[in-house]
């Protein structure tokens, strides 16, 4: 140690001397963060102290940075120059930027112009190019529209019949009708020195179109009719109407031309269309004229004794008719197909029904195949189709036909009333046929009105307003007619009753009904589903309801009141309603279910009536007893009847002593001689009659077995009434149930 140089002694002090005042620094420093606190003794976090020695060491090491810096700046002068040239450069920048933003916003005006310019010339090189094409297309259409003199020439001068000159005259038409519907656009025909001519052209085409077409309609109708009006009979004489078949394959030639006459010219359209209903109609009705005739004279009139329940009598045919007579099938069939089941007639033996269902099978499919006719010919229809749409044109010019389309209101009322104009004559014709043939059998009104509404159902199907408007008013007519007529038929009946002074067998409208039942039958063969079916039903309760009075008129009409004015009253009852239900009971119908039922009934009241007035004069005595005892029982024990003087044995000996085997036989006889005198002018006129194996004069048979068993019924009362009341007396009938079986077997009746 000793031995160590002296500034090395020095050093080290000065040194020591750094290190100690170092010391002193971080001591004082410390002492000013209070180091030791009280924070630190109680435990409290020392994060903030040492932050914030942290924070002290930075701030003073920023400051010796600083220092440091200043320090070097200060220490050379060239540090100012480099710091003015920074300056400077910075400024230019500055100037340099702000040159270059007004640079770009330049540059975006100018791109702005330039996107604006490029589309500008794009529009007007689309403009160019659709001007090009426009021109292009007026040029054409300009060249289009000229019409050449060869084919003015065609349409003045080419054939209207042959059919190569009608394609011909489509094709030069079609230039004439390019031309003028491009006229009628106000800039086109600003280009046309010729439109005056081509109007001039085509009012002549058309004039000369009405002109020939006029003609030829009459002309190819009397073609059409020859020398028979139009009706063909077949080889079992039915008649058919000749089919339009060559006269509408000739006009249909005429379709596209008839089109272009409905756009270019309607006047003469609407002439050419009044024309062709006029030509249409003579001719159907030359047709349908011949028709009503040749029908006419095939049907057969009805036998004159046939006529009515006034006086008709029961004729063979009409019995048969009516026996048996059962109503057929509910399916309503076809018009057409209603008489395939029905054998054909002779001339002269056809019902009205019969040949009025042939004539509505003629009409029908006729003013069905005109319809559809004058609809394509004549172009009355909802198709719109235009001349131009037939000639395959371009669609300008569809547009301007169809711009131009549709008929004014005179010429559309024309065409919609084209059936009334063509067929408006049926009616009429109708009308005066019907009441015509009506008065050879007014009864074939019912088989009239069924082909009606089976017709009516057909044309409601169809959908034609015509023939269902005339159906219509024509059914509604008949049915009124019928109506009146049974009213007729009532009146009549009623009538019968003014003129019938004496009784004088069955009644003539009651032998007539089932007749009249049998014809209305025969005409309603399959018409179950028919409105005349409930309809004749209907006038079946009113006939017989009228007819069932009238014979209580008639009845009482010999004194009523009286014993003989009864008796003349149940004969006429019996002999009226025997023969009703022995007719009506074999038409097996439901519909005469119910006055059958009704007529059963007052027969056997009336017959009832009749046997007990009729056995009370030979058995006047017995029967009077008798219901004096049975007076008395309802109020008299049975035992104590023989007490009363009246009924007292003696007496009931005297009665029947009066009644033995022998008188009953002898009062028999004189009951038989009664009864047979009642009803003998029943048996006479009907015996020879039959209807279906029973005799209509067997009403006597019937008559006398209801005698012979009331007769049984009184005996075996008298019998129970003596043993019952007379018990002791030994008292008896002198006649038995087998003297009276006997009695009337030998005046029974052989039915």
């Amino acid at each position: 140690m000793k031995d160590e140089d002296p500034d090395e002694e020095g050093g080290g002090a000065e040194v020591i001397e750094n290190a100690q005042a170092t010391l002193s620094s971080v001591e004082e420093m410390l002492e000013g963060y209070e180091w030791a606190s009280e924070n630190i003794l109680s435990g409290k976090a020392v994060r903030g102290t040492a932050d914030q020695i942290q924070a002290r060491l930075l701030d003073e090491l920023m400051a010796l940075e600083k220092a440091n810096i200043h320090s070097f700046i200060e220490s050379d002068d060239r540090v100012n120059t480099v710091l003015k040239y920074l300056d400077d450069a910075l400024a230019e920048l500055d100037s340099m930027d702000s040159i270059v933003a007004s640079y770009k916003i330049h540059l975006n005006v100018v791109n702005d112009d330039i996107v604006y310019i490029q589309s500008q010339n794009r529009g007007l090189q689309v403009q160019t190019q659709n001007q090009r094409a426009l021109l292009s297309e007026l040029e054409e259409l300009l060249q289009t529209v000229q019409v050449d003199r060869e084919a003015l020439l065609t349409l003045t001068q080419d054939s209207l019949e042959k059919t190569a000159s009608i394609t011909r005259l489509e094709e030069a038409a079609t230039q004439l009708y390019k031309a003028l519907q491009a006229g009628r656009d106000r800039d086109m025909a600003a280009t046309m020195e010729r439109l005056d001519e081509y109007r001039t052209h085509n009012a002549q085409f058309c004039k000369r179109m009405l002109d020939f077409l006029a003609i030829m309609f009459t002309a190819q109708g009397k073609l059409l009719l020859g020398d028979n009006d139009g009706v063909i009979m077949s080889a079992r004489g039915r008649p058919t109407l000749k089919n339009h078949k060559e006269f509408e394959s000739y006009l249909e030639r005429y379709s596209g031309l008839m089109l272009y006459m409905k756009e270019m010219d309607e006047a003469v359209y609407g002439k050419l269309c009044a024309a062709y209903f006029s030509a249409s109609s003579e001719l159907h009705a030359t047709q349908v004229r011949a028709l009503l005739t040749v029908c006419r004279g095939m049907i057969k009139k009805v036998p004159d004794e046939d006529e009515g329940f006034g006086t008709a009598p029961m004729t063979g045919t009409y019995r048969a008719a009516a026996v048996g007579m059962r109503r057929a099938g509910t399916i309503v069939r076809s018009p057409l197909e209603g008489r395939k089941d029905r054998k054909e007639r002779a001339d002269g033996e056809m019902h009205t029904s019969d040949a009025f269902a042939l004539i509505l099978e003629q009409l029908a499919p006729m003013i069905y195949r005109e319809e559809d006719f004058i609809a394509d010919f004549l172009q009355i229809n909802d198709v719109a189709l235009t001349f131009a749409d037939y000639m395959g044109l371009e669609n300008y010019f569809r547009r301007q036909a169809t711009r131009s389309a549709g008929l004014s209101a005179g010429t559309m009322k024309l065409v919609r009333g084209a059936m009334d104009l063509i067929f408006g004559f049926i009616p009429a014709e109708l009308k005066t046929w019907l009441d015509g043939v009506m008065g050879k059998d007014t009864m074939q009104i019912v088989g009239i009105i069924v082909c009606l509404e089976r017709f009516l159902a057909d044309a409601e199907e169809r959908g034609n307003p015509f023939l269902l408007n005339v159906l219509e008013k024509t059914h509604a007519r008949l049915r009124a007619q019928f109506d009146r007529r049974i009213v007729e038929y009532i009146k009549t009946v009623e009538d019968t009753k003014l003129t019938s002074k004496k009784r004088n067998g069955v009644a003539s409208f009651i032998k007539y009904f089932p007749t009249y039942v049998g014809r209305m039958e025969s005409q309603l063969i399959g018409s179950d589903a028919l409105e005349i079916r409930q309809h004749v039903d209907q006038s079946y309760d009113k006939l017989v309801l009228g007819m069932f009075e009238a014979l209580k008129q008639m009845a009482k009409m010999d004194g009523e009141g009286e014993d003989k004015g009864q008796l003349n009253y149940h004969v006429i009852m019996i002999e009226n309603m025997h023969y009703f239900v022995a007719d009506i009971s074999q038409i097996d119908i439901g519909t005469i279910a119910t006055f059958l039922a009704r007529a059963q009934a007052i027969y056997d009241e009336n017959l009832s009536a009749y046997v007990k007035l009729v056995l009370r004069r030979p058995f006047a005595k017995i029967i009077d007893y008798f219901e004096g005892v049975e007076r008395l029982l309802k109020t008299t024990a049975p035992s104590e009847i023989p007490s009363n003087s009246t009924y007292s044995k003696s007496a009931l000996k005297k009665v029947v002593k009066e009644f033995t085997a022998k008188d009953v036989r002898k009062h028999v006889d004189a009951l038989f001689k009664r009864v047979e005198k009642h009803f003998t002018d029943a048996s006479e006129k009907t015996t020879t009659e039959e209807v279906n194996g029973m005799a209509s004069g067997t009403v006597l048979v019937g008559v006398w077995k209801a005698c012979e068993d009331e007769l049984l019924r009184i005996t075996e009362l008298f019998a129970k009434r003596i043993a019952q009341c007379y018990q002791s007396a030994g008292v008896t009938l002198e006649y038995s149930a087998v003297d009276v079986e006997g009695s009337f077997k030998r005046h029974r009746v052989a039915a």
